[in-house]
Parts: structure tokens; C-alpha cells; sequence
């Protein structure tokens, strides 16, 4: 996939055309990448994540359909026959879904074909999905049933407890398109499909004005409300806030103020003799770690201790979170300490990896349940960014509502930056973008030890920026870090 030819075939309003036999997890990375390379192109980056999502759905259900057709050729059944198609859907989810990873060698060098489409007119972009499988009736009326049960939700909530349709594992896919397209503001009506006795396309016209619409839902009100409701930082930790922050201070009066708080004295310590710091030998006192840690990494400190003493006082100890955000952070350090940024984001790396999450926070409390529903629904796939359904069912999503919890604790802006873009660092301000892109490999790379995502779920010119994008230097580099992770929390 050439991007640079592609973008020039766009510059010429002509059609730029990729033909596939199977569209691959691989292949869908590839996509990806193209869209950031493409939407960038169009001054439509903010759309990125919407049009993949769209677009991944639709490649899906051309592969359903080319290996259904396969299935049905390889068993002699005519599709249009009923009794046929009966007989083939009987075994469809056993001989195709149970068995997806044997599509490509049936489907590889066959008569079946899917294509994606590109075409540039002015400021609007037009995308295609094409494949040579005509739908048969029962198909479309199933797919019309589906557009119209979209038309009743105006988010995702409704939908998960709703739909139940799950032939052919599609389920929730088209409901999904249209509430993308309806709250993204390009509008379900810019979605239709064709279909004849040679082929189905379905297509997506992005228009160059797009007008979002604000998703309003009970559980929003709530996660407002509850945002509004949390109490500001102790006292005592702003106190030594604002004496870091003046340089003016004195660094006995700050560790005299520390040394009153026995909690934040050990995890002042504990960093201070962490092997990011390297001391050659141990620190003991507070006036000692105060130097060597330094006052951004001590007030940054501050702020982890402040959020952590709020968060377990309100919600109780969700250690889920805070072990993925531990892990997150060691492993940010890492990858930081590899990309010679060491000193450049030594002072804010680890903390914004630590605080990344604290959205999710709010998200379990208000609806343990419906989240881990999200979660669920998105759980190894190799899909683009799971956060999307969180901002589709709810209006808010993990990063944004930590996010508000940044500001209203009036973090710095570069911790605030990289809470917020944890899931999108193409839309970070360039200045911060580094750091951002280190906690979002990091994050990404704990889902992967977790097995929350695949290799194939990340974006590919990360990976190449990282020197990661192979599966194998990846995996093992993933398996390193966890092993030092692990000896350093044994410790």
C-alpha cells in the first residue's frame, strides 16, 4: 500500500482502488495507517476513528459474505435457493465464524474479490466498499431490519440491551454504523448500499462541514454530576504544591512539610531510590530525595497521591485499574528510557502513564456492569479505538472525563494533554505529542500483556516509530518489560 500514491491519485479527483481476497487484521492496520496519512490530508484527522470503524465493519461483512459464498460453492448449495440457504446457515457459524482463520487459503486466488474505494470531490471525501457477492433477499431484508431498529436509538446504551440479532456474528454492526454516522455529524444518510446481480457496495460520503452532535444520556448527567461533586485536592498536598510551583522556595521548608506526612514521605523515598533515578547510593532522608527527585517530578508526585487518596476514599480500591496503570507506567518509563527521552519527559513520563485512566474510574462507579459490556464487546479484537463506544453509548468518554478531573484539580497542561489524547495522539498538540505517544504505546502494550488487544489493534506508524512494528520483536520486547516489571514490584 503506497499512501503517497494513493494521496496523489486523490489529488487528481481520481479514484483510488485496493483489492483484496480477505481483508486481514494485518490489512486492517495497514487501513488505518492510510486513514491518518488520508483524514490528515483532508483536515479531517478528528474523523479518523469514525470513518475506521465504519469502514472495518463494512470489510467484515464483505468477508462474511465472499466465504459464505465460498462455503455454499465448495458444499453445491445455491444461495438463492431457500432451502439451500437454510441448509448452509445451519452450519455457518460452525464451518465459517468458529473457523475464520481457514477463510483466507479458501478464499486466496478465488473468483471472489473486495475492493475499497477512495475518491476525492473538492473538500468531501467518498469511500466504497465493493465486493462481487450480490445479497439475497433474506440478506437485505435483514440488513434494512437493522437500519430502521438504528433509527430508535440515539445511543449506544439502548442498543446493547436491544439488539439481539446475532446471525452471522453481526449483531450490533449496522446499528453501530448509523449512530456513528448520525452523532458524528456526517449523518446516516451519507451511508447506503447498492446491491445487483453481480455485486454489493456499500458507501460512505464524509462532507467537508460536519456538525456533531451532542450526546445527551442519563449516565452522562451522572458522571457530570459526580465530577462536580468530588472533593478538590487535600489541603496539605496543594499547600506543597504551590511551594514547588514558586521558585522561590526553600527546599527545607518543602521536605519539613513532606516529612508531616508519613504516606507521602515513603512514596517520596520509594521514587527517589527507583532505578529511574540511578542513585549510586540510598537515599534516606526527605531533604535528600526532595534534590534528587527534583520539584516538577516531587509536585507531580503530589498530584498521584492527591488523586489516589480521592479515588479509593470514594470508590473503594479498584485495583484493576490502578494495576493496569502501574504496569503502564513502568512501562512507559522503558520505552522512554529506549527513545533517549529520558531527561526531555522524565519529569511528567511516568505520572501521565500512572494517571492515564483515571476516567475509568468514574465510568465503574457510576455502571460497573454496562462498562465491562463495552469492554467486553471490544476484548481481542484488533479494533481501532475502543473509546469511540464509550463517547457513542454515553457522550463521554474514559480520556475525557479524566480529562475534567484534570482541570478541576488544576493539573498541568502536559499532564492534562496526555490523559486526554491517551487513545488519540495524532490529535495532541505537537508540542506534547512525544509524551503522549509514549503513554499511548505503553497503554497499548499492557492491553496486549493483558490480553485486552491484539498487535494488529495498534497503530502501525507508532509501531515503526518505536522500531516495534514486527509481531515478533514486539511480543518479545512486550515479554521483557513485564518480566522487569514484575521483578520491580517484587522488590
Amino acid at each position: 500500500m503506497n499512501f503517497q500514491e494513493i494521496i496523489s491519485q486523490l489529488e487528481t479527483s481520481k479514484e483510488s482502488r485496493i483489492n483484496y481476497y480477505f481483508v486481514t487484521e494485518e490489512q486492517n492496520q495497514d487501513i488505518y495507517a492510510l486513514l491518518v496519512h488520508v483524514m490528515g490530508y483532508m483536515d479531517k484527522l478528528y474523523l479518523v476513528e469514525v470513518v475506521f470503524t465504519v469502514l472495518k465493519e463494512l470489510l467484515m461483512n464483505a468477508n462474511k459474505a465472499n466465504a459464505k459464498r465460498d462455503y455454499f460453492t465448495r458444499f453445491n448449495l445455491n444461495i438463492q435457493n431457500p432451502k439451500d440457504y437454510a441448509k448452509g446457515m445451519a452450519g455457518f457459524q460452525e464451518n465459517i465464524i468458529m473457523k475464520w482463520n481457514e477463510q483466507l487459503e479458501h478464499l486466496e486466488g478465488g473468483n471472489y474479490y473486495i475492493s475499497l474505494l477512495m475518491k476525492v470531490d473538492g473538500k468531501s471525501i467518498h469511500f466504497a466498499v465493493e465486493n462481487n457477492a450480490p445479497i439475497t433477499q433474506e440478506e437485505l431484508a435483514r440488513v434494512n431490519k437493522r437500519i430502521e431498529v438504528a433509527k430508535n436509538y440515539n445511543d449506544l446504551s439502548d442498543a446493547f440491551l436491544d439488539v439481539s440479532d446475532s446471525t452471522e456474528s453481526a449483531g450490533l454492526g449496522l446499528v453501530l454504523i448509523q449512530l456513528l454516522l448520525k452523532n458524528s455529524g456526517i449523518g446516516s444518510e451519507k451511508f447506503k448500499i447498492f446491491t445487483n446481480d453481480k455485486l454489493t457496495r456499500a458507501t460512505l460520503s464524509v462532507p467537508d462541514v460536519t456538525t456533531p452532535v451532542e450526546i445527551t444520556s442519563r449516565m452522562k448527567t451522572k458522571l457530570l454530576d459526580e465530577i462536580d461533586g468530588l472533593p478538590p485536592l487535600p489541603h496539605s498536598l496543594t499547600k506543597i504544591i504551590q511551594l514547588c510551583n514558586n521558585p522561590d522556595s526553600d527546599l527545607n521548608m518543602i521536605s519539613g512539610e513532606i516529612e508531616r506526612n508519613p504516606a507521602l514521605s515513603a512514596d517520596l523515598l520509594k521514587l527517589s531510590n527507583s532505578a529511574f533515578f540511578a542513585n549510586r547510593s540510598q537515599v534516606s532522608s526527605i531533604l535528600q530525595a526532595v534534590k534528587v527527585v527534583g520539584l516538577k517530578n516531587l509536585r507531580n508526585l503530589l498530584y498521584v497521591s492527591g488523586v489516589r487518596k480521592i479515588m479509593d476514599g470514594q470508590y473503594g480500591k479498584m485495583m484493576d485499574v490502578w494495576d493496569h496503570s502501574n504496569r503502564c507506567s513502568y512501562y512507559a518509563r522503558y520505552l522512554a528510557q529506549n527513545q533517549n527521552q529520558t531527561n526531555k519527559l522524565a519529569d511528567i513520563i511516568a505520572v501521565s502513564a500512572l494517571l492515564h485512566d483515571i476516567g475509568k474510574f468514574l465510568l465503574l462507579s457510576v455502571d460497573r456492569t454496562f462498562f465491562k459490556k463495552i469492554e467486553s464487546y471490544q476484548r481481542g479484537s484488533d479494533s481501532g479505538n475502543s473509546t469511540l463506544l464509550e463517547e457513542m453509548a454515553i457522550g463521554l468518554s474514559h480520556p475525557q472525563l479524566g480529562a475534567l478531573l484534570a482541570e478541576k484539580w488544576e493539573f498541568p497542561s502536559d499532564l492534562r494533554v496526555a490523559i486526554e489524547y491517551h487513545h488519540k495522539p495524532f490529535l495532541a498538540p505537537a508540542d506534547l505529542r512525544d509524551l503522549v505517544e509514549i503513554v499511548y504505546m505503553a497503554n497499548m502494550m499492557c492491553d496486549f500483556q493483558e490480553q485486552k488487544k491484539g498487535f494488529y489493534a495498534i497503530d502501525k506508524n507508532l509501531l515503526a516509530k518505536f522500531n516495534l512494528d514486527n509481531l515478533e520483536k514486539f511480543t518479545e520486547t512486550v515479554k521483557k518489560m513485564e518480566l522487569l516489571f514484575k521483578s520491580a514490584n517484587s522488590n
